[in-house]
């Protein structure tokens, strides 16, 4: 007996040989007899399992012996077509109900020579087809949206039972021992088999483009049985192992758009009053303050985001932001303070030193022009910075009204 070791055409799958051993007490009528076992599998998504069954023995005697095994042969004789020339018909019964297996095509061996007859060989071949398909659904997707990532492995055989030998594939034996998953972004994971030939998971991908490779390993037994002309079996169980891998190309996750935020400009006035009275900054922007005539202001320049910054991917909206001051340029104008402010560039926490002496006629508004510098920084912590300029309209009023 022999088994050898075969490496498959894609993974490093070694296939281990453990005999299982039934020998009858007719068994030194065999010579010669072994079962191989060849695997190999692709990264093309196929694979296959091969069992040959080769032996020889002697012509039957009168009697037979029926043994309890799966199947058993029976060989009838024929008599002598020719001279030096001995025929049988050879049937194989399955041992439960004893019904013929190949009643419409039984085999004929037929020796002929001056020698007795011996050296009978038959040969029997049995084969497992599988194939894995992978799929991933949608093939295209925003980025960071979760997608299914699909693998079933199906299975064709083909059995030899109808000789003196059986060869297959026990098809309950067959399963997938473990899926390993190479997402193809740098993420790779191992699943269980858990018995089914179907595995579904998912994935969420960062922009860019994958191809996702899916390993199956199978694992399973081969059978080989020879029958004595007296019907005493011989049989061996080989184990198998093999991988089979399969892709699925062309897995996009479509580009992150980082959407700016729409800001404008906004202050907080503080200062204290003719009364004693003091106003406090407030955390709130204002598009336009009021402030009395002749008294200093510190005026803290705040953004107003009317519209925060977000994460777009194929048109979808897949994080927000938060937006921050981080800078200011004060261009200058209207300005009756003694220590005012000049144009310049200022940090965030600083004001702006500004007095007005004159309300303007109608109601009308001192613009305060600055230029923003924001700092937004994404939920997937991307930081980008904006700049927005505009103006800040200061009314002038006489009596102590602030904001």
């Amino acid at each position: 007996m022999s088994a050898r070791r075969i490496l498959p055409w894609l993974a490093s799958s070694v296939f281990g040989v453990a005999f299982a051993l039934v020998v009858a007490q007719h068994a030194s009528a065999l010579d010669q007899v072994t079962i191989k076992v060849e695997s190999w599998g692709s990264d093309a998504g196929h694979g296959y399992v091969g069992i040959q069954a080769t032996g020889e023995w002697a012509p039957p005697a009168e009697s037979r012996t029926r043994v309890r095994t799966k199947f058993y042969s029976e060989w009838q004789n024929m008599g002598n077509p020719g001279a030096y020339c001995h025929a049988w018909w050879v049937f194989v019964h399955r041992t439960a109900d004893g019904s013929t297996v190949n009643f419409d095509s039984p085999v004929s061996m037929v020796l002929c020579g001056p020698e007795p007859a011996i050296g009978i060989s038959p040969s029997g071949f049995g084969d497992l087809s599988l194939y894995l398909a992978v799929d991933v659904e949608p093939i295209t997707a925003p980025a960071r949206s979760e997608r299914s990532v699909t693998a079933e492995l199906t299975a064709g055989w083909r059995d030899w039972i109808d000789d003196a030998i059986s060869a297959y594939i026990r098809r309950d034996s067959v399963r997938v021992q473990r899926w390993t998953v190479d997402f193809g972004d740098g993420t790779r994971q191992t699943f269980p088999g858990d018995g089914s030939d179907r595995l579904v998971t998912t994935h969420a991908y960062e922009a860019g483009e994958f191809e996702v490779v899916v390993t199956a390993r199978v694992v399973g037994e081969a059978y080989g049985a020879f029958f004595t002309p007296d019907g005493v079996p011989y049989e061996e169980v080989v184990p198998f192992e093999l991988d089979i891998s399969n892709s699925a190309s062309g897995v996009s996750a479509l580009p992150i758009e980082y959407v700016p935020p729409i800001v404008s400009p906004g202050g907080s006035p503080s200062g204290t009053l003719p009364g004693g009275q003091t106003i406090a900054a407030d955390a709130a922007g204002h598009a336009q303050i009021f402030w009395p005539r002749g008294l200093p202001c510190a005026l803290y320049v705040r953004p107003i985001v009317e519209q925060e910054g977000f994460m777009r991917s194929g048109g979808v909206v897949i994080g927000g932001a938060t937006t921050r001051l981080i800078s200011f340029r004060y261009l200058g104008g209207e300005n009756d303070a003694s220590d005012a402010s000049p144009p310049g560039t200022y940090d965030s926490t600083e004001p702006i030193r500004i007095q007005w002496n004159t309300p303007l006629p109608n109601a009308g508004a001192y613009p305060i022009r600055v230029e923003l510098t924001v700092e937004t920084t994404y939920d997937d912590g991307t930081v980008r910075t904006f700049e927005f300029s505009g103006a800040i309209a200061a009314t002038v009023v006489y009596s102590a009204i602030s904001h």
